[in-house]
């Protein structure tokens, strides 16, 4: 197919929900039909504006390149995929891209019958971490606690106060 020929399929419908931070429902939503270029960002020029001080001007862009819809990271705290700061990556099915690593996440995706049908019961088989504990600064922390000088005097108070409840 020629560059002329794919350029003027016009692509489906696509939906990008801002998530509830909480619960990772949805809370608002946007459909765009026939669009090739989205802006996400906390101005009033972008199709998804997003009113959150965290957020860039001009924080990401959904591009549709080659049939295909590329995520673009464009905001200074970036953009989260997989627990990974990306600058670009491709976007094969559903995806939820939170912005930055502390700013509020959003889902793409394009629509299907099934997704557009009177379903009783439906979720995401993608999980979203809440959050993922670092281990081994972990440890470090707590071996810097236990110590340090403050803790020490603690346990050391401890210890003579069971031995002045020991008979």
């Amino acid at each position: 197919m020629s560059q002329i020929e794919s350029a003027s399929i016009a692509p489906s419908e696509v939906v990008v929900q801002l998530l509830d931070a909480a619960h990772g429902r949805p809370v608002q939503t946007w459909r765009f039909a026939n669009k090739r270029q989205i802006t996400v960002g906390r101005s009033d020029e972008r199709e998804v504006d997003i009113s959150d001080p965290y957020v860039s001007r001009l924080h990401a862009e959904l591009c549709l390149q080659e049939r295909k819809w590329i995520l673009i990271s464009r905001g200074r705290n970036g953009v989260v995929v997989g627990n990974q700061l990306i600058a670009e990556t491709p976007v094969d099915s559903a995806i939820i891209f939170p912005l930055g690593p502390a700013g509020p996440s959003l889902r793409f995706f394009v629509p299907t019958e099934e997704t557009g049908s009177m379903r009783t019961l439906s979720f995401d088989t993608e999980t979203m971490p809440i959050f993922a504990v670092d281990n081994s600064k972990v440890r470090e922390d707590v071996g810097q606690i236990a110590d340090g000088d403050y803790f020490q005097k603690l346990q050391a108070q401890a210890k003579t106060l069971r031995q002045k409840r020991s008979p």
